[in-house]
């Protein structure tokens, strides 16, 4: 009998809460979030400025730097919730269970890609916390021309939304980059490579390629959500051309994965 997407939902949430791998992952996730975070703005300091006349640092986008290393966390834990299956060939009673290929895949993306949000909204929460925190020690404060910033102001509430979305959006190409290879090292350094490879590439390249590269790079478009200041070293888009980017990377590699888990035995 065919499991309904409810049936499917309900079997993959069972199977990823049981999985150790899972809070391990979880727990590097928050724990890298939140001690990058701390590393960077804990260093962090400045006395110039004035009421009106502030610096350029962009404290918003500081205090939420962490995730953009706990990531990988959250990357790993939705490859692993693939590939693992091929691994241990556990896929076959998976299958068995499911024969609707498509939506065990849809089940399994809707499920970890719900935790990632659920639990990156804590993380990113926690981070602009933590950040501002030690931000308003290091002299971040109105009197040297940075206003106490709080989480329901408009710039602050985007930036931890957009991040958020980012890092579900990062786990769902993940599970999509991961359904594709159905090895899990190989789908590992391939989503690092697409996270991390640009962001290298940068310094090497010529001006004239090296903006483009940035701007539709899976982490630069991230980035751009986070971004509230001007600056000259800004990714150069808007945050919702970020999102759109990003959009597009998850929609690709699912679509892509969609379409190969129907065409190739288990």
């Amino acid at each position: 009998m065919n499991a309904g997407p409810l049936e499917a939902v309900r079997a993959e949430w069972i199977k990823l809460r049981t999985i150790r791998s899972t809070a391990w992952a979880l727990l590097a996730f928050a724990g890298v979030s939140i001690l990058f975070t701390t590393l960077t703005t804990s260093g962090s300091s400045t006395t110039g400025g004035s009421p009106g006349h502030p610096g350029d640092n962009d404290i918003i986008l500081d205090s939420l730097s962490g995730i953009w290393f706990g990531q990988i966390g959250a990357a790993v834990l939705a490859v692993l919730t693939i590939t693992s299956e091929y691994s241990t060939r556990m896929i076959r009673t998976t299958l068995a269970a499911n024969p609707r290929r498509r939506t065990m895949l849809g089940a399994k993306t809707a499920v970890v890609a719900t935790v990632v949000l659920v639990i990156g909204f804590a993380i990113c929460v926690a981070c602009f916390l933590i950040g501002q925190a030690f931000l308003r020690r290091g002299g971040f404060v109105y009197e040297n021309g940075y206003p106490a910033v709080s989480l329901v102001d408009g710039e602050a509430f985007r930036a931890v939304a957009l991040g958020t979305l980012y890092l579900g959006l990062m786990a769902v190409f993940s599970i999509g980059v991961g359904a594709i290879l159905r090895h899990t090292a190989g789908a590992i350094t391939l989503v690092l490579a697409v996270l991390l490879g640009p962001v290298i590439a940068f310094n090497l390249l010529p001006e004239r390629i090296a903006e483009p590269l940035e701007r539709f790079s899976l982490l630069g478009a991230g980035l751009a959500g986070q971004q509230t200041v001007d600056r000259a070293d800004n990714i150069p888009m808007g945050p919702w051309a970020g999102l759109a980017v990003v959009t597009a990377y998850a929609a690709v590699a699912f679509v892509v994965a969609l379409v190969a888990i129907t065409k190739r035995d288990a």
